[in-house]
């Protein structure tokens, strides 16, 4: 066995080892989309139909009415045959995925840069031990699987250059891609056509013919999402998130400030060219866009949002990656002459991955920025690369520090990942539905009705974590379907009340919901309470806050 090839598997055994120890217990918490998506597998496991009674969904699962990419939930199936519905089998495929993205920027990498041969080993160490893509590798979250399929995808491409035959492979992984992430949707077809420019001349140096098969396949791949997009719930759903789609508040905002800003009294009609739904738009787009470029994002805040378990107070890379990354697209440009591949390709990643998500509304979404996973690894590497072939005093000595440095940040970070984020977060992972729904099940037979607190979707933790029989949820949910149409509402926790067995999920209103009969279940901070109710469990954090707490009314 090669060195190169003893190393590659050391550094995949390394990143399996991060991937799957006490994969079912951290992160602390289970997410309402990891649960939906589990239960999704589960049902079409033991039914052949999803929780709303759709058979074997193509192009997106209904889920909570925000018609989540299907991918990830196909997955799962096998995973939750072998293992039970549990969390370990939810988060296990996009753990092995997460996995085999690092062979895969491996891959990319050496096809990118053929002459450096460290460079796709240290590539593949920078993901292995990356926070963000470690963080998402660790939970079920479709952007993750985007780190293997894009880059695989790139490298096919690559080698499609020189071979065409490599043409299909890439368009089957991007198109499979675009049913792993909603992003991916709009990332993959502008790449594909900043690629079709790059290497027009390549590409169709021998005529259109022996592209005829990568276009009838492109064409077979997007059809469903095509008719989904035009004719399906999903398309409701994404124009909901996108920025163009004002909301209320915003629009009211635009309006007050054309028909009552000073310039409005000296001529209204010049008003509105500075304050418009267009004008608008664009500065949003603009300040989501930049906001994915802005060091504090990737070194020190990582974005806005703990749900999708980053870490308060730390980038999605290392600190110490910083100045490789600023060397090595410094090194891009300058190498950009002399290579064969053209090295834009890779700045076109870059500007083109932040476009899906400045389109949405909600800014600076670690998640929605998964179009960069792999991306900042690759040019760390180059950059690590391009410095040490470089002469200089005290370059031993140097390297040395640095490598010491790094390795100190990297341990810190591993023992706050693995050790700390159940102290400094808990709440943001949903943390305490399994303690609190396990506690629930051997009492629930005492209780005609046990209510829930709306807007937690309860429903999702209470069929996964009871395994309740799809047939069971999918009789539910068809009358959830009739009175979301009689309510003319768009999400289910915007009906005033519905019902999965004897769970009921509404507003908790006090005094009028009181009743002996009923076991009730609460997020709410416990001084909101009725006084008189009798607490039968506390599900409290590390550190003693109370986030959830069960209690009835009997004496």
């Amino acid at each position: 066995m090669k060195k190169t090839q003893l190393i590659l598997i050391l550094i995949v055994m390394f990143g399996l080892f991060l991937r799957l120890i006490l994969l079912g217990s951290i992160p602390t918490g289970f997410t309402p989309d990891e649960s939906s998506q589990a239960y999704s597998a589960y049902s079409l496991l033991k039914t052949g139909k999803d929780e709303w009674g759709t058979s074997w969904p193509i192009a997106s699962f209904k889920s909570f009415l925000d018609y989540k990419a299907p991918l990830q939930t196909y997955l799962m199936i096998p995973t939750i045959a072998i293992f039970g519905l549990n969390q370990f089998a939810a988060r296990l495929p996009s753990a092995i995925f997460g996995v085999f993205a690092i062979l895969s920027i491996y891959f990319l990498s050496k096809e990118l840069f053929p002459k450096s041969k460290n460079l796709p080993l240290i590539a593949a160490l920078f993901l292995s031990i990356s926070p963000w893509h470690l963080q998402f590798s660790r939970m079920a979250l479709e952007v993750n699987l985007t780190s293997f399929l894009f880059p695989l995808g790139l490298y096919f491409f690559v080698k499609g250059l020189k071979d065409r035959r490599f043409f299909s492979h890439s368009v089957c992984l991007w198109g499979i891609s675009l049913y792993a992430y909603h992003s991916a949707r709009v990332f993959i077809p502008l790449f594909s056509l900043s690629l079709l420019y790059l290497y027009r001349k390549k590409i169709f140096a021998k005529g259109i013919r022996p592209l005829l098969a990568p276009i009838v396949l492109i064409l077979i791949i997007i059809t469903p999402l095509a008719i989904d997009t035009l004719y399906g719930g999903s398309a409701t759903r994404g124009s909901d998130l996108m920025i163009f789609n004002l909301s209320a508040e915003k629009a009211r905002e635009v309006k007050d400030q054309s028909s009552f800003s000073d310039l409005s009294k000296i001529s209204p009609k010049v008003s509105k060219v500075f304050h418009n739904k267009t004008v608008s738009v664009i500065t949003q787009f603009s300040e989501n866009y930049l906001s994915y470029f802005s060091l504090p994002f990737w070194f020190t805040e990582s974005g806005n949002e703990t749900t999708y378990s980053n870490i308060p107070g730390r980038g999605l890379l290392y600190f110490w990656m910083l100045p490789l990354i600023f060397f090595g697209l410094y090194k891009l440009i300058d190498k950009s002459k002399s290579e064969e591949l053209d090295i834009r390709t890779l700045f076109f990643w870059m500007i083109i991955a932040a476009i899906p998500a400045a389109l949405t509304r909600e800014g600076y979404r670690p998640n929605r920025a998964g179009s960069f996973l792999g991306l900042w690894e690759l040019i760390a590497a180059f950059g690590l690369v391009s410095i040490l072939s470089l002469k200089f005093k005290f370059k031993k000595t140097l390297s040395i520090l640095f490598i010491g440095l790094s390795a100190v940040l990297t341990i810190f970070y591993f023992e706050d990942y693995f050790l700390n984020t159940k102290v400094s977060y808990p709440k943001s992972l949903s943390y305490g539905w399994r303690e609190a729904i396990n506690f629930i099940e051997p009492i629930e037979s005492e209780y005609k009705k046990i209510m829930i607190e709306q807007g937690t979707q309860g429903q999702t933790f209470v069929a996964f974590y009871r395994q309740v029989d799809p047939l069971v949820f999918q009789s539910a949910s068809a009358e959830w379907n009739k009175q979301i149409t009689q309510a003319n509402t768009k999400y289910l926790d915007q009906i005033a009340e519905y019902n999965l067995g004897k769970y009921s999920f509404e507003a908790l209103n006090w005094p009028e919901d009181i009743n002996d009969d009923t076991l009730y279940l609460s997020q709410r901070n416990n001084i909101l309470l009725p006084k008189e109710r009798r607490t039968l469990r506390q599900i409290k954090t590390p550190t003693g806050e109370i986030i959830i707490e069960i209690f009835d009314f009997k004496k």
